[in-house]
């Protein structure tokens, strides 16, 4: 009889390494008559650490959500390992989620369960192991995330906003995911402790095999974790024929990308964006 584990490992073997992994064809996704995501193409192999970078409102968290089916499109398709999310019954994409480890803005612990039981949640929702290969296993991914043992007892509230995020990656890594999504993993915390979650996420992917997708507005994550960087631009502000994908390159070039935008964004200036704010409160 084949388990779940068995089948996922078959999965694994059976992939084509030469295949993009993820890939987004004219992704088209409208909220309300007005385009949040418009004919986006592009694709990430597997192994690659992506950033995905721009200012508030330009799709990135939406097309982080499109990459799961957790959003469906209004038109175009995204394609995992192959196969369109659009074709494959609720079933069948739950098992593609379990594909996934997810490290969501602000940790999302349960408050009423220990450290612990938030890290071992994934393992006792699929209940494919025994409880005490899911002891050894939450113990294992805390102290890779550097937490002492005594942490396992604490609840989420008795934790710092660093913990917490730390708390967040083991458990998002307890069902050795193939994909990692982090979710702006460095916000609201102090210079340190950011580069002790960039550090936990270069950590990662030399222990795992995994494809690694970060939302971030923090440039010194993007600069120091990711093997390319893709800047969206909002598309209210783009002509119709514009590319909203409007950087893809190595973090190495942001400095000199010749779309200006690209470099205004990447050193924190305002540009025209203060003549667009006002020409709008004038109309």
């Amino acid at each position: 009889m084949t388990n779940q584990n068995d089948s996922h490992e078959r999965s694994i073997v059976e992939e084509n390494p030469r295949r993009p992994l993820l890939e987004a064809r004219d992704l088209t996704v409208t909220f309300q008559h007005n385009p949040v995501l418009s004919r986006v193409n592009l694709s990430i192999d597997r192994g690659q650490t992506v950033a995905i970078i721009g200012e508030s409102g330009c799709g990135k968290t939406v097309f982080m959500k499109s990459l799961v089916g957790l959003i469906k499109p209004n038109d175009g398709d995204v394609r995992f390992d192959g196969r369109s999310l659009g074709e494959i019954q609720l079933e069948e994409l739950t098992e593609i989620r379990r594909r996934f480890g997810f490290v969501f803005q602000n940790a999302a612990l349960f408050d009423s369960m220990s450290v612990f039981d938030n890290v071992a949640f994934p393992l006792v929702q699929q209940g494919v192991v025994s409880p005490s290969e899911i002891e050894g296993r939450v113990m294992q991914h805390l102290a890779e995330v550097g937490l002492p043992t005594e942490v396992a007892l604490r609840q989420p509230a008795q934790l710092s906003g660093g913990m917490r995020k730390r708390v967040g990656l083991a458990r998002a890594l307890i069902l050795r995911p193939e994909v990692v999504v982090y979710d702006e993993p460095t916000t609201g915390l102090d210079p340190i402790m950011s580069d002790v979650i960039n550090e936990l996420i270069l950590d990662t992917r030399r222990r795992y095999p995994v494809t690694s997708i970060i939302v971030t507005h923090d440039m010194r994550t993007a600069r120091k974790v990711a093997d390319r960087v893709l800047m969206f631009y909002p598309r209210n502000r783009l002509d119709p024929d514009d590319p909203q994908v409007i950087y893809d390159g190595p973090p190495s070039e942001l400095e000199h990308a010749e779309d200006r935008r690209v470099r205004q964004f990447v050193h924190g200036e305002a540009g025209e964006r203060i003549n667009e704010m006002v020409q709008a409160l004038s109309l």
